[in-house]
């Protein structure tokens, strides 16, 4: 076995394992992780283009547009005209999330709990160093193969 290749797989793994379990413990409350990630980059940038949220959310125009349609359909976000341009849309966030604001944190303990089972706060730690320190090494490698766009 090729250990270098399968922990790679097994990181893409519970990637997709931590998406797919999120989504289960929150969807009674009419959520998904993308469109709770959505709006927690919508809060922390308040009057943002949707544009701008795109590139933020690495997400092309035409996808981010329609995750907004779908938040704003359940008067989670709204967005307005520009002052100075209507063909602009600036995206604000709504009231409306607050109980989110307390689902979410909520449903985020639990995952924890469950994936980090048995592991000591010592091994988390080691493991977030790791990961970071791939993050890194991931920008790092992307940026030499495109200078001009720069990892987020």
């Amino acid at each position: 076995m090729n250990v270098r290749a399968d922990a790679m797989y097994r990181i893409h793994e519970v990637s997709r394992l931590i998406s797919s379990y999120f989504d289960h413990i929150v969807a009674e409350h009419g959520i998904t992780r993308a469109q709770w990630s959505a709006i927690m980059h919508v809060s922390q940038n308040p009057g943002a283009t949707q544009s701008q949220l795109a590139e933020i959310m690495q997400m092309g125009r035409a996808a981010a547009g329609k995750m907004f349609d779908r938040l704003e359909e359940k008067g989670w976000i709204e967005r307005r005209s520009d002052a100075e341009d209507n063909r602009v849309r600036r995206v604000y966030s709504r009231n409306e999330i607050d109980p989110l604001r307390t689902i979410i944190p909520a449903a985020a303990t639990r995952l924890y709990d469950e994936f980090y089972g048995d592991l000591t706060n010592e091994q988390i730690d080691q493991l977030h160093d790791m990961l970071m320190t791939m993050r890194e090494n991931g920008r790092n490698a992307l940026n030499r193969l495109a200078p001009s766009k720069r990892s987020p």
